[in-house]
């Protein structure tokens, strides 16, 4: 599957699951010595565990070897000659693989070519780690959904876009400061006793809160700041002398998309208001823009600036005609980013030559602890979708149990190697009948087993790393199943109002 990997998760797991159940039945049904039913059910747990130890230690022993040794003359890399650039076409095959999966072949051409530019456009290729990581971890501000549009409208801006309506907009020329509070700029005096005796020191009160806003407001005037963006909301007193030194207002911004800001910018948010007058030039961002943008119904404010970091900002607008379908399209570009950045990681692999003498799970699980990551595939890994990562895993392991290896090692090979093929069985049912999948599994065969190479696959891709960690996590799933001794049933009363109990007691 090219999607997300849930749905292939339960297919391979209910697969597994299966195969360990055939296999416990087939040993327990020829070994047993017990006649009535609790003594062939305690011997069939025993068998369940027993195997399922041998699957978990699998990954060690066999699978890392196999994906080492044999996998890295089928694949391909994202990544050209050097190792260091990412290919833009490798890279199109890999994303639109991914959005077929999750939206369907309308519009995956479109939407993989936009994340295509949009990762370039951020510049990520220069910090590939770090610009990915900060795409996948800052997403919700780096993204606006839009409905009511066509998904053609989809686009990218240059900067960010923050999701406030500006309270004072005045237009700017070239560039310019911008300013970040968490405070009033206007004196707070909360918690705090005005003894007053007469309405004349009501009046002075007033006129030196006056006095002390445009004292401030002319001092970001002097430092070239043309823009604040606050957290929190200002004083009509504020937006008035703001207004009137020609300062743009944006107020209640979230405060995750302040932190982006800052972040890119290189700049401190200023806590204090009382400091404005003495500000340092490490609290002012050098912007190059700032302008409302209206996207769909609802109008923002669209900013630019001067990157501090290799991370060239960009906003992705992902526009779709019902909301639906809009959080369908975002959801899947986050998928698609989260995907790109576990494809280019390596396959951190154990090692397996020192592992194959007889340990017990915890003494393996010990061993494998003090050896890990040593060995890597090569990262950004790919291989052509269609079953080919399952095809090659089948055939290998099939090879390997053929040789002088251990009984429990050979059934867990046996196990595992028909459960991948429960992944693309059920790709080609859904496309035709059972008939095609296994035209295909037998040309893959035929193919390997004469050219010692795979033929006319699509061109379109999917990432090994990712489909090695699937099949970990199914393992790892498997055995914490197996490894339970009861289920215990609570009824968890809740507090959020009678009907949520009603239906907990039901």
């Amino acid at each position: 599957m090219t999607g997300d990997g849930a749905k292939s998760f339960i297919l391979l797991l209910s697969a597994l699951l299966r195969g360990l159940q055939a296999s416990v039945e087939k040993g327990t049904g020829r070994q047993t010595t017990c006649h009535n039913s609790s003594g062939r059910g305690k011997q069939a747990s025993q068998e369940v565990r027993k195997v399922a130890n041998c699957l978990l230690t699998f990954q060690t022993q066999v699978l890392d070897g196999i994906i080492k040794q044999h996998f890295g003359q089928h694949v391909t890399s994202l990544f050209s000659n050097n190792g260091q650039t990412m290919s833009k076409d490798q890279m199109n095959l890999l994303m639109e693989a991914y959005f077929c999966g999750k939206t369907g072949n309308g519009d995956c051409r479109f939407l993989s070519q936009m994340a295509c530019d949009y990762f370039f456009k951020c510049n990520c290729e220069q910090e590939r780690d770090t610009g990915l990581n900060l795409i996948c971890t800052q997403f919700l501000e780096l993204h606006t959904a839009v409905t009511g549009l066509p998904v053609r409208c989809s686009r990218i801006l240059e900067g960010l876009v923050l999701h406030r309506d500006f309270t004072v907009y005045c237009p700017a020329d070239g560039h310019f400061k911008a300013l970040v509070v968490t405070e009033p700029v206007q004196p707070s005096f909360s918690g705090t006793t005005l003894h007053l005796r007469s309405e004349s020191q009501l009046q002075s009160c007033y006129s030196w809160i006056s006095n002390r806003v445009e004292e401030v407001i002319t001092s970001l005037q002097r430092n070239q700041v043309k823009l604040i963006l606050s957290s929190v909301k200002q004083s009509d007193l504020v937006i008035y002398h703001a207004k009137l030194r020609g300062i743009s207002v944006l107020e209640c911004v979230e405060g995750e998309e302040l932190s982006v800001f800052c972040h890119l910018n290189g700049v401190l948010p200023l806590a204090a208001c009382w400091d404005i007058p003495h500000i340092r030039q490490e609290h002012l961002a050098t912007m190059t823009f700032c302008k409302p943008v209206l996207l769909g119904s609802h109008r923002y404010a669209h900013v630019g600036f001067l990157n501090k970091t290799d991370f060239n900002s960009h906003c992705l607008v992902l526009c779709g005609p019902i909301l639906g379908l809009t959080e369908q399209y975002v959801s899947a570009f986050q998928g698609a980013f989260r995907m790109l950045q576990q494809a280019c990681e390596p396959v951190c692999l154990w090692n397996s030559h020192r592992l194959h003498s007889k340990h017990s799970v915890r003494g393996a699980h010990k061993t494998s602890c003090s050896l890990k990551s040593a060995l890597k595939s090569e990262a950004g890994s790919v291989l052509p979708v269609g079953g080919v990562f399952e095809f090659l895993l089948h055939h290998y392991l099939k090879l390997y149990s053929k040789q002088d290896v251990e009984s429990d090692t050979k059934t867990a090979c046996n196990i595992i190697a028909e459960a991948v093929l429960n992944i693309p069985r059920s790709v080609y049912r859904e496309k035709g009948t059972n008939r095609q999948f296994l035209e295909v599994h037998t040309k893959f065969a035929r193919d390997i087993k004469i050219k010692g190479q795979i033929c006319g696959w699509l061109d379109f891709n999917e990432s090994v790393s990712c489909k090695y960690q699937l099949l970990v996590s199914v393992l790892q799933c498997l055995h914490t199943l197996v490894s339970l001794d009861f289920l215990v049933h609570s009824s968890r009363r809740t507090h959020t109002g009678v009907e949520c109990e009603s239906e907990d007691s039901d």
